[in-house]
């Protein structure tokens, strides 16, 4: 087995420690009795997560001649989610494990937790480095069901409605997505064997019927708007990061996000060779553009700081999808943009579970003073509503800059226009009510002040601070990396 094993090229070494590592781990925590040990089996995972990182690296842009070319490839783009990924998984994995043990779970319930966080990780890891349209999608309905047993963890009438909401239309906009891509095999009836890789598609689409390939691409961004957060399909994405314990909603919002805007950005490079371009950037700056005015809205409704950071989030991926359809310097603005905000929406939602902690609720009208009980993390909140809202020093004043940039170059006025109105409307919602939060009157309620730990806000600083860093100063290689990432997709200039 092992003589077998030597044989095989690395990039099919790296995928089979990958997954049978990932698959043992999984079984020990099942087997183990001890809740401590059930979660220190992160540790090896952790490893293993960046081993794949690692060995992808060396994969960057190189033909494999093993049969996987099709399936798995991994290129400058992909690795640079899939780096965002493993950055981000670690501080929820820590947060997770403290949030567990601080809720005194059973030892089936710990289990069934992180079974599911660290399958919900291996297969948003697995949709980044697929190259074949059908096998990413095999992998983002895989995380449907790992998410819905984060969602359902509080095990109340809450958490149940959102999981079973999660399940039900995520599948919906998953079969959505699949009938999109089932659409590609009839634009061109004289290809009979198409290739489903990303490449392979490349190849072909300039044979494919226009009027088939757009039902096909609105079918995919509506079947993974549910992933990405967006409209049409953003509801039960609200609602999950609501219901879900804090670190999961960190994950929602700064790591699946991110999977789903990467598999649109893969239809995106098939598409953007053909004459349905121009039509395609307006879709997506329809969609951005409503789901943009639908969080402002919604911002200034809801007193929920759980349901503020998902609309915040909804907020995001619309400017993101803006940026995209921008072209010229707003796919390095948009990939940017996705890198800051990350960062910033795992800092906040870990804190919030910090928070909760404190006031057991969610509710701004009964909480209050946090500044004065927990200056430490009151800080990282400050901090991180100043970065959300893209004011300096945050990266994502550049990001922003860049993206209005990109649309005055390509002279989307309106665009802009609109975009900036919504954005200050955005800012004074979620500053009003947030610096409530930090420095209106403590409430007369029970406070948990014991289960205020300074300790449990140092990793949000450090992504806040290493955030703010590459705002203020681009590290000159994240900039070249993602401009080679972007170099063929369609109108593209250089910084």
């Amino acid at each position: 087995m092992l003589e077998y094993f030597h044989q095989l090229s690395a990039p099919v070494q790296t995928l089979i420690i990958y997954s049978m590592g990932s698959l043992m781990i999984c079984i020990l925590m099942f087997l183990t009795k001890n809740k401590l040990v059930d979660s220190l089996l992160f540790i090896p995972f952790i490893g293993l997560q960046i081993y794949l990182n690692v060995m992808e690296y060396f994969e960057i842009g190189i033909t494999k001649a093993d049969g996987l070319e099709d399936y798995f490839k991994i290129d400058h783009l992909g690795f640079i989610f899939l780096t965002l990924t493993t950055l981000i998984s670690i501080p929820v994995i820590i947060h997770s494990t403290v949030y567990s043990f601080s809720q005194h779970e059973s030892k089936k319930e710990l289990e069934v937790h992180n079974i599911s966080l660290l399958l919900f990780i291996a297969n948003m890891s697995g949709a980044i480095i697929s190259c074949n349209v059908g096998l990413m999608w095999a992998f983002l309905e895989a995380t449907t069901l790992c998410a819905s047993m984060l969602i359902y963890h509080e095990r109340n009438a809450e958490a149940l409605e959102a999981a079973w909401k999660y399940v039900f239309v995520c599948s919906i906009g998953i079969a959505l997505t699949f009938v999109g891509i089932l659409f590609l095999g009839m634009a061109n009836k004289s290809i009979h064997e198409l290739n489903f890789s990303i490449e392979g598609l490349k190849l072909t689409v300039a044979h494919m019927d226009s009027i088939w390939l757009k039902l096909s691409f609105l079918f995919i961004i509506t079947g993974y708007s549910v992933k990405i957060g967006v409209v049409p399909l953003f509801t039960v994405d609200i609602d999950a990061k609501d219901a879900a314990p804090s670190p999961v909603g960190a994950l929602l919002s700064g790591g699946l996000m991110n999977v789903g805007i990467l598999a649109l950005l893969r239809f995106y490079q098939i598409f953007g060779t053909t004459d349905i371009l121009g039509w395609m950037n307006k879709i997506l700056i329809i969609v951005g553009i409503l789901s943009i005015l639908l969080a402002a809205v919604y911002l200034f409704k809801v007193a929920n700081y759980k349901r503020m950071l998902a609309y915040s989030s909804m907020e995001h991926a619309g400017i993101a999808l803006i940026a995209i359809a921008s072209g010229k310097i707003g796919f390095v603005a948009a990939i940017l943009h996705l890198i800051f905000h990350a960062f910033t929406k795992v800092s906040l939602f870990v804190q919030m579970g910090q928070v909760y902690k404190v006031f057991q609720g969610k509710n701004m009208k009964d909480i209050g003073g946090y500044f004065q009980l927990n200056p430490l993390g009151a800080s990282v909140i400050l901090l991180g509503i100043f970065s959300i809202t893209a004011l300096p020093p945050s990266g994502l004043f550049l990001s922003e800059f860049l993206i209005f940039k990109s649309l005055f170059l390509s002279e989307r006025y309106i665009t802009a226009s609109i975009l900036f109105l919504l954005l200050t409307i955005i800012l004074a919602a979620l500053g009003t009510k947030f610096f409530k939060l930090l420095f209106s009157p403590i409430p007369n309620t029970t406070i948990s002040y014991q289960s205020i730990n300074q300790w449990e806000s140092i990793s949000q600083w450090i992504m806040l601070l290493t955030m703010i860093y590459a705002g203020i100063a681009p590290p000159a290689f994240l900039i070249d990396f993602i401009s080679t990432a972007v170099k063929d997709f369609p109108t593209y200039i250089p910084l």
